[in-house]
């Protein structure tokens, strides 16, 4: 399954900040009189980590897939949901169980872990499955970057009290229409991989992904822009490496209708299988 170098398929273009955007550098502490910067490169330029654009990406398809589940199925065999008291797909009890049991056959093991882990984990990675997706970091467009940064307000609320609990505190934000440059990398994904991929990047090209902190104050709209998906045989990427023309496959909306249509396929399967 990770033997053998098959496919890639990459994505670049422009991620474009619909609304102000916060992207913290996840200071802890007190935030009453303190200010939150955003998360800066050594060049004191706003970036987006990878791990952060990664993340938001496949909470929105978390929320997809589950919506998407077969009447009758178990939404969380399809997409787990850790954070509501049922755990992973896999947990680690479960996983040593099937340690135990093909101790002496990995390759059996990568079998049927493929076949326990949700859509979602087999996509975009579990504490016992490498993502063979990779965002990276996204510099800002630095020709269009003039030093803006924008300083707001905030509080936060006591719910019970309905009083003012921490604050007044300031954020800083970077500005609407802020760009910046947006690489994704995914490799051996298997057709519905890309299908499920592609619905999120289709999302993004919407405009319907938020990110970073205070989303619920109308920040963190961003939106994909110019963007260019190409598919790679392994030859055609090694000629890559070697220098060469390597060039893939342009993708688009209707090339990947057909990725689109084995997801919904895998979907169906997966849940007749766990029914």
């Amino acid at each position: 399954m990770f033997d053998t170098f098959q496919n890639r398929l990459t994505v670049d273009g422009y991620l474009v900040a619909e609304s102000g955007l916060h992207v913290g550098v996840g200071r802890a502490g007190e935030l009453a009189g303190t200010e939150l910067p955003v998360i800066r490169d050594e060049h004191e330029r706003p970036f987006i980590p990878g791990s952060s654009l990664k993340g938001a990406l496949r909470g929105h398809l978390e929320a997809v897939v589950r919506g998407m589940a077969p009447d009758g199925i178990d939404s969380r065999r399809l997409a787990c949901d850790p954070t509501d008291g049922q755990g992973l797909c896999v947990d680690a009890d479960r996983m040593r169980v099937l340690k135990d049991r093909y101790r002496d056959d990995d390759a059996r093991l990568t079998e049927i872990l493929a076949e326990e882990l949700c859509l979602v984990c087999r996509t975009f990675g579990s504490p016992w499955w490498a993502s063979p997706v990779r965002v990276r970091d996204l510099p800002v467009v630095v020709d269009e970057w003039f030093g803006q940064f924008d300083v707001r307000d905030g509080v936060a609320i006591d719910r019970d009290k309905g009083t003012v609990a921490v604050g007044p505190y300031d954020y800083e934000v970077v500005p609407a229409g802020t760009r910046f440059k947006l690489h994704i990398e995914a490799e051996n994904l298997d057709k519905w991989q890309r299908g499920l991929l592609w619905l999120g990047l289709r999302a993004l090209k919407n405009g319907d992904v938020a990110l970073g902190g205070f989303t619920s104050r109308g920040l963190g709209w961003v939106k994909i822009e110019d963007l260019e998906a190409q598919l790679l045989s392994g030859a055609q990427a090694l000629m890559n490496l070697m220098g060469g023309a390597g060039a893939g496959e342009p993708i688009g909306d209707e090339q990947a209708k057909s990725w689109v249509a084995a997801f919904r396929a895998e979907l169906q399967r997966k849940g007749a299988q766990d029914a």
